[in-house]
């Protein structure tokens, strides 16, 4: 597959979050490793995360600021013909069923992530759910003839992940709690969580805000004696090697948590993440705290308390959520496609 080129159309901003770029990166890191070469067509994107694509050597072409609008499909189609690409990935929900048609019409192949299933239709040539409740019928009552790939099977992770060989242990107490909730925060969840873990003196808290995060000022002031606050990390896997506990907001970052089997307490920002956290925490990997307009920042603290002082737990739902994530995602995703083909 020497050269054969991946288009990805997606974007990333403080209001989107940045989990489509970043699920999307993985994907590209598969295709560079089978030898081909991957493109990011893009209208928006903070500048931390445009740094960490270009370090993965990938190109990045801006795309006109009408964000799904006929003006941005004929782009994308013009920059599909021009790179030869093998296929076009699109992912995001504000690419409706008309910017689909018009990129299906005028490219080889398309691949679809999709997270809602809520669509009038689906004009793609594969489709691509990763999420738990992800099911044939949402997409076949529409009418939708593509092959899908559905499931936790198919959850994409970035080499620097998928490259951890390391063995967890599990202290009597965990005490190193990480809070991270995504590229941008786009409710600003992360100072009230910092104050309500800050009245825990005797864990050590690191609050991570992503390249998106507009409110730092803010988040510095919430800050306690036991909080840091690190901006931007670059080292986010070592930082989650090394957490005992975890307190997210769904999306991307709790499959890389699973997958490093470390014990999560998740809130949800839209219905499909609490379905996936509600189904998680059935199976006995995560503990579920509901959606992030119900926050209560005692019951977060004795919940993460209650964890913390609980060896057993912690060790039994660690051991769940790495059968959940297996890993091989981004593998399985780069298969299907390459079956389907990568010339003209």
């Amino acid at each position: 597959m020497t050269g054969a080129a991946l288009l990805i159309r997606a974007d990333a901003s403080a209001t989107i979050g940045t989990g489509h770029i970043m699920r999307c990166l993985a994907l590209a890191q598969a295709w560079q490793d089978s030898g081909g070469d991957a493109v990011f067509a893009i209208a928006e994107l903070p500048p931390a995360i445009e740094d960490r694509l270009a370090g993965e050597g990938l190109s990045i072409v801006r795309m006109p600021k009408s964000v799904g609008a006929s003006e941005d499909a004929d782009a994308t189609v013009n920059l599909a013909r021009e790179r030869s690409a093998a296929w076009v990935v699109i992912d995001g929900d504000r690419f409706d069923e008309a910017f689909l048609q018009r990129v299906k019409s005028g490219v080889a192949r398309v691949l679809l992530i999709d997270d809602f299933a809520e669509r009038e239709s689906f004009p793609a040539d594969l489709i691509l759910n990763p999420n738990l409740d992800a099911t044939e019928e949402s997409y076949r009552k529409r009418g939708t003839l593509a092959p899908l790939l559905l499931g936790e099977p198919y959850v994409m992770l970035r080499r620097e992940f998928t490259a951890w060989r390391g063995q967890r242990s599990f202290p009597e107490e965990g005490r190193k709690i990480l809070v991270t909730l995504g590229g941008s925060d786009p409710e600003n969840l992360t100072p009230k969580i910092a104050e309500a873990l800050g009245r825990l003196p005797s864990y050590e808290i690191t609050v991570i805000a992503g390249p998106g995060y507009p409110y730092l000022r803010e988040l510095e002031r919430a800050g306690t004696p036991n909080v840091r606050v690190v901006f931007n990390a670059a080292n986010m896997r070592e930082r989650m090697e090394r957490a005992d506990l975890a307190v997210i907001v769904g999306g991307g970052t709790l499959w890389e948590l699973l997958y490093m089997s470390c014990v999560v307490l998740s809130y949800s920002r839209n219905p499909v993440q609490f379905r996936v956290v509600q189904e998680l925490e059935k199976r006995g990997a995560v503990c579920n705290l509901g959606p992030i307009g119900d926050f209560d920042g005692s019951a977060l603290a004795t919940a993460l308390d209650e964890l913390g002082r609980s060896r057993r737990l912690r060790e039994q739902m660690a051991n769940i959520g790495r059968q959940v994530v297996d890993g091989e995602g981004a593998t399985r995703v780069l298969q299907a496609l390459l079956e389907r083909g990568t010339g003209d």
